[in-house]
């Protein structure tokens, strides 16, 4: 079983923070969970740097970091790292929900392949978007 993981919520702004604040909100604190808020400030080998420190320093088998959108800059620093570590996915478009589901479903000791479990964390993350209206109608007002 792998339960080795590091995860990175990597964001523009502060919503990386907020992210991590919530979901410790939820779930309590969890240990090799870390954020990175990026601003304007913020030079393109700081924040490569940066990065990589972290996933140095999270020494994990695995790490997953979480990125706001697909072509971001949190996403394209990620994957300008990611070419040094094998062991490094990334996920974009993170979401609250993905975040605890993918924390939960570390927790039960049951990963036995990395590659499953992130496409379990997309698609678990997919299945939070909805239209809340129509979805609410669909159930309760047929």
């Amino acid at each position: 079983m792998i339960n080795n993981i590091g995860f990175i919520i990597i964001t523009h702004s502060l919503l990386a923070e907020g992210l991590k604040n919530a979901l410790f909100s939820i779930i309590g604190k969890k240990e090799k969970v870390v954020s990175i808020p990026i601003n304007s400030e913020f030079n393109l080998e700081y924040l490569c740097n940066l990065l990589k420190q972290e996933i140095e320093n999270l020494n994990c088998e695995y790490i997953i970091i979480f990125t706001d959108m697909l072509g971001g800059t949190p996403c394209n620093i990620s994957l300008r790292i990611c070419r040094d570590f094998s062991n490094v996915y990334i996920i974009s478009g993170v979401n609250l929900y993905m975040l605890i589901y993918a924390l939960n479903l570390k927790e039960q000791n049951e990963i036995k392949d990395i590659n499953e479990y992130v496409e379990k964390i997309i698609s678990e993350g997919k299945k939070s978007i909805s239209n809340v209206k129509e979805v609410f109608n669909k159930k309760f007002f047929k």
